[in-house]
């Protein structure tokens, strides 16, 4: 089955511009590296496991100086977890200060620790499990950003999980798909300010009458299959704003269908030089923006430029 080409397309004041768009792929987003020594938050207690005695250490590595022994079954309070070279390590209290054990010899506790705090799904959708485990039965299905309240976190091996309550349900979400970090709103307003910023413009306000007549425009599209600056229903986009008896000096649009991402669509209209001409349109004031799913699953978007 082809993949669905993204489109996308300009107009302007007097003259309405049809663009081809590029097929050349967008270009990837650059690969993010971590560092290898990141150490991660545990704060749990742990227990010696297959060896009779476990030498803790000085620094994280076999051969640094050895601080005592814990006997197996011996209990320690374990704050972080890292890795030197591939093998996995913890920092333990140890009297005032931190010693290090590997953690190949430790086996946390599966007792949960209350932990309250306002907390969002991340990085990605997921899905909220009814145990502490990934063969755990779905509860519910969770979109990237979803506000929740963790409850406490408990260890199954090796992963933190937190408890969760979503809305009326209660859960469990692995500590990587968990972030205390509200997410920043991204939107096609944003986005666009961004390069006109990175051009030295200034940015362009948002206009709420703008947004509803891209947004009947959008639906338009969406509804009848057209994908056009001239509709058959709401004309061109200065008839729709004359429609809704918007005042303006001037106007321009862009449109594109494709991904549903605001970031994708602005990219897109960015790597072309009529939709470029748009958005760093130095008249431009305000902008409008609609967006609706069309019965092919793709997201149609809608700015409206205006001049006031």
């Amino acid at each position: 089955m082809k993949k669905p080409i993204a489109l996308l397309t300009s107009a302007a004041l007097a003259a309405a511009l049809t663009f081809t768009p590029s097929t050349s792929p967008l270009p990837l987003e650059p690969t993010s590296v971590e560092a290898a020594y990141t150490e991660t938050a545990v704060n749990t207690k742990g227990s010696v496991t297959g060896i009779s005695q476990l030498p803790v250490r000085k620094t994280p590595s076999l051969s640094a100086a050895r601080l005592g022994l814990i006997p197996r079954n011996g209990t320690m309070t374990v704050r972080t977890s890292f890795n030197v070279n591939g093998t996995p390590w913890y920092k333990i209290q140890w009297g005032a200060g931190f010693a290090y054990v590997p953690a190949a010899y430790v086996k946390l506790s599966t007792a949960e620790v209350a932990y309250k705090q306002t907390a969002y799904v991340a990085p990605s959708s997921v899905y909220l499990k009814s145990g502490a485990s990934t063969v755990s039965s779905n509860l519910a299905f969770l979109r990237q950003g979803t506000k929740f309240e963790t409850i406490s976190y408990r260890y199954t091996g090796p992963t933190r999980w937190y408890k969760v309550k979503v809305g009326t349900q209660t859960g469990y979400l692995m500590a990587k798909h968990v972030t205390f970090t509200a997410p920043t709103t991204v939107s096609v307003l944003s986005e666009t300010n961004k390069e006109r910023q990175a051009a030295g413009l200034s940015v362009l306000g948002a206009s709420a009458e703008a947004n509803r007549v891209a947004q009947v425009r959008a639906d338009e599209m969406a509804r009848t299959g057209q994908f056009s600056h001239q509709l058959r229903e709401n004309g061109s986009p200065g008839d729709t704003l004359d429609a809704y008896n918007v005042s303006y000096r001037g106007w321009g649009e862009n449109i594109y269908m494709g991904s549903s991402d605001p970031t994708a669509a602005v990219r897109a209209w960015m790597n072309s030089s009529g939709h470029r001409a748009n958005i760093l349109n130095t008249r431009f004031t305000h902008l409008g923006v609609g967006a609706a799913k069309n019965a092919q699953g793709q997201t149609i978007h809608v700015q409206v430029f205006l001049t006031k």
